[in-house]
């Protein structure tokens, strides 16, 4: 089987444009949220601070933006356009992350409404007649229209794929691509994820199930009370590691195995404890071929909500022990959903390579509750292998099993 290792970054957050203003925000433990002007009870989110540049394809659909912006800054990080005669079979793939399609009241308006009966039934003939390619909200209801763009963008024709799973979605389009790339099936790949629920209909969703804080998130705190909503997207391009020595390209880190599992227990609560949590992280360091004591750090889903941060708590002390090193970071950016695993690899690679660990930005009374103690402050620690997990809505969960570069063969 072929190792895997990452070339190139993207990144789109509350914290910037780039990786290095994602890395700066944890390294020092800063909170990006900014005030959000609504009239739900939600006072903070992640918005990403620099205007995005729009496409013209994609329009009013902010969270293709947020995707294209991240896939152009991995690009050029890892020199993609000008190593083109080395994958002459175009032997590249691309998989993406990403989440509900962001349906505003105008559109309702435009596309919905017109077409319903005085029965209150719906017109599907008549709203397939008023539909064209002008119209948003088609694009929307089609998350796989990004994945596509992409792949004309590095002229992939390889395997590709757009991963719906919620919360877990870019941390399975980044596990799809490995274990692509792993098998043989391709060369090279675009994975990450994008989502930006920060508009009425998104917010009001999580409100609704009592899943968003009505203050700052703080993850593992004894005062929990849900997540603050995030946007964002990342782009790693991860390629073999024998076709990035062909091209001269310097490896970032390297992937060293990934798990998945579904709890089967509650659409939108998880197993109580975390059992469904547990048998990711324990397919990944199968996967790996690693133990527990290899891993130095646990990058947590880490939500902020008062029963995913207890289950993920419990699962991680029972594979890793109550001393295990692990935090959160979205208390930082927020909980960016769909683009959440994505967005954390990254920041999982900048630690790597800087030499820190991630602090939990928004923890200031741990919970006595819970049987291990995450870190609250940035601690300086040269971490060889690292864990990152994302666990979404219907008890989908995937682990993420990140090595050092310099663990890799010179």
């Amino acid at each position: 089987m072929n190792r895997v290792v990452i070339t190139g970054v993207g990144v789109q957050s509350a914290a910037g444009a780039g990786l290095s203003a994602l890395a700066s925000a944890i390294r020092e433990g800063r909170s990006c949220l900014s005030p959000l002007d609504t009239p739900l009870p939600v006072s903070l989110a992640g918005q990403v601070p620099e205007p995005v540049e729009p496409d013209e394809a994609f329009p009013d659909d902010r969270k293709a933006w947020l995707a294209f912006a991240a896939a152009e800054e991995a690009i050029a990080a890892a020199d993609l356009d000008g190593e083109a005669a080395l994958c002459p079979e175009r032997r590249r793939a691309v998989f993406l992350g990403t989440g509900l399609a962001s349906v505003t009241p105008g559109q309702l308006a435009e596309d919905i409404y017109p077409h319903l009966r005085p029965d209150g039934t719906f017109d599907r003939e008549a709203m397939a007649r008023d539909l064209d390619a002008r119209r948003a909200s088609p694009r929307r209801h089609m998350p796989g229209r990004v994945t596509a763009a992409l792949a004309r963008r590095i002229d992939a024709a390889g395997p590709t794929g757009t991963s719906f799973s919620a919360c877990a979605a870019a941390a399975q389009a980044i596990a799809e691509g490995f274990w692509t790339l792993r098998r043989g099936r391709a060369d090279l790949a675009l994975v990450g994820g994008h989502d930006a629920m920060i508009h009425p209909l998104g917010i009001l969703s999580f409100v609704v199930l009592g899943a968003i804080g009505e203050g700052p998130c703080r993850p593992f705190d004894r005062r929990r009370d849900g997540f603050a909503m995030g946007e964002g997207a990342a782009v790693l391009v991860l390629e073999t590691l024998e076709h990035a020595r062909s091209r001269g390209a310097v490896p970032l880190a390297e992937v060293l195995g990934a798990g998945t599992s579904a709890d089967g227990h509650n659409p939108t609560a998880p197993h109580p404890e975390g059992r469904g949590a547990e048998a990711a992280m324990r397919a990944a360091l199968a996967d790996a071929g690693l133990r527990p004591e290899q891993v130095d750090y646990v990058n947590a889903h880490g939500t902020g909500t008062p029963l995913g941060d207890r289950a993920e708590a419990m699962a991680v002390a029972r594979v890793f022990g109550p001393e295990a090193r692990i935090s959160s970071i979205k208390g930082a950016i927020g909980h960016t959903v769909a683009a959440a695993g994505a967005l954390e690899a990254a920041a999982c690679v900048a630690a790597l390579r800087e030499g820190f660990l991630p602090g939990t930005v928004g923890l200031e009374q741990p919970d006595p509750d819970l049987p291990l103690r995450p870190l609250r402050d940035p601690l300086p620690f040269r971490a060889r292998v690292v864990l990152s997990n994302s666990f979404g809505f219907g008890g989908q969960n995937c682990a993420l099993l990140l090595g050092a570069p310099g663990g890799i063969d010179a």
